[in-house]
């Protein structure tokens, strides 16, 4: 027994400095594709930190993010979480039909949040529409597991938005609900909507403003990317996962010119198919601000849009109908919209946002 024992220990001891050694003589990697995330850096030595004890958690993330098959591990841990029917686990929800919704957390700010849209868009002094955009957590919520309920739902935020400002809305609800078994409006493995959903809420969009939309037949539609694992799948990393398609609504670019604070640019940026973060094919991932330049529009009309990620496959479909579309994400951009407004000449402003990160997004403190 005492023979056993000691095997034992020693066995471990060797696989934990074996896993040690791995971890430290392996390349310093900045970036984990699995997880879309970036690594905890090696942290500098210093004193305040360190009787602080921020550096002793900083070493600890590190050697945690670059421990040795910690991929591996991960997806034994997910593994044995279904194994063990738990549906709920780092930040998502492992539904039916090979769904993974991010978890939808209960808001605290609506109040608040809704004050600082109407104050921005007041500052404007423009035409302004709100599209809150709901996601798969209350669209789908019939493939969530069984005990997952809330008091505030998706929808009590959204109408509480809608009733109490001076905006045009966008109300999604209807169309997204009428159409959810018909077309798939979110990824499964990832956080977004789909392009099929953001042609909807194109429609709903064209429709309050009295636009005349394009018809899906105007449109080159094609699927650039069939392997897609998105944001939630990086949270639960399945070892058996369904991959999720990626449609793009092309069309000819004559007269069309899209500018990002590094120069022109192409509408979609090919080189992401190749990589894990597929979703930022679309708009060349998230730029403080995109310029969109139609020459074939002859109508004086400028929008703004001021969004979150959402948006990017959305306003390949806007643009359609303006001279120019200026695109500002707030997270980078700083100036706020009643500035970027008087500096592009907008005539139209457009808040697009989705419903699950709209209580805690950061962009919300830059719409000023």
């Amino acid at each position: 027994m005492n023979k056993f024992k000691f095997f034992l220990c020693a066995s471990s001891l060797a696989i934990f400095t074996l896993g040690g050694i791995v971890s430290i003589a392996a390349p310093d990697v900045e970036f984990s594709e699995d997880e879309n995330r970036i690594l905890q850096p090696l942290p500098e030595i210093d004193g305040k930190a360190i009787v602080d004890g921020d550096f002793q958690l900083q070493m600890n993330d590190y050697l945690t993010d670059r421990a040795a098959f910690r991929n591996e591990f991960m997806r034994i841990y997910a593994f044995s979480q279904k194994l063990m029917g738990k549906s709920e686990y780092n930040g998502v929800y492992v539904c039916d039909d090979d769904w993974i919704i991010e978890v939808y957390n209960e808001p605290e700010n609506t109040v608040q949040i809704c004050d600082k849209f109407n104050k921005a868009a007041e500052k404007t002094g423009l035409s302004c529409s709100l599209m809150l955009i709901p996601t798969a957590v209350s669209i789908y919520d019939d493939v969530l597991p069984p005990n997952v309920s809330f008091k505030t739902t998706q929808r009590d935020v959204c109408d509480y938005f809608y009733s109490n400002t001076e905006m045009n809305c966008i109300d999604l609800w209807d169309t997204f609900e009428n159409n959810r078994n018909d077309v798939q409006l979110y990824y499964k493995t990832d956080h977004h909507w789909t392009t099929d959903a953001a042609y909807l809420a194109y429609k709903e969009y064209c429709s309050t403003l009295s636009f005349e939309p394009l018809d899906k037949s105007d449109f080159d539609i094609e699927i650039v990317s069939d392997k897609f694992l998105g944001t939630t799948y990086s949270k639960a990393l399945s070892a058996f996962p369904s991959y999720d398609e990626i449609v793009a609504f092309k069309q000819d670019m004559t007269g069309i010119t899209v500018t990002y604070p590094q120069g022109e640019g192409e509408l979609y940026a090919d080189e992401f198919l190749e990589k894990k973060d597929k979703y930022s094919y679309f708009l060349n991932s998230n730029q403080s601000q995109v310029i969109i330049e139609n020459e074939n529009v002859d109508n004086g009309r400028v929008l703004l849009i001021v969004k979150d990620s959402y948006a990017n496959c959305l306003v390949p479909f806007l643009m359609n109908h303006f001279e120019k579309t200026v695109v500002l994400d707030t997270r980078y951009y700083r100036n706020g919209a009643s500035f970027a407004a008087e500096e592009c000449g907008a005539t139209d402003i457009l808040f697009c946002f989705n419903l699950n990160t709209l209580d805690t997004d950061t962009a919300i403190a830059g719409i000023y």
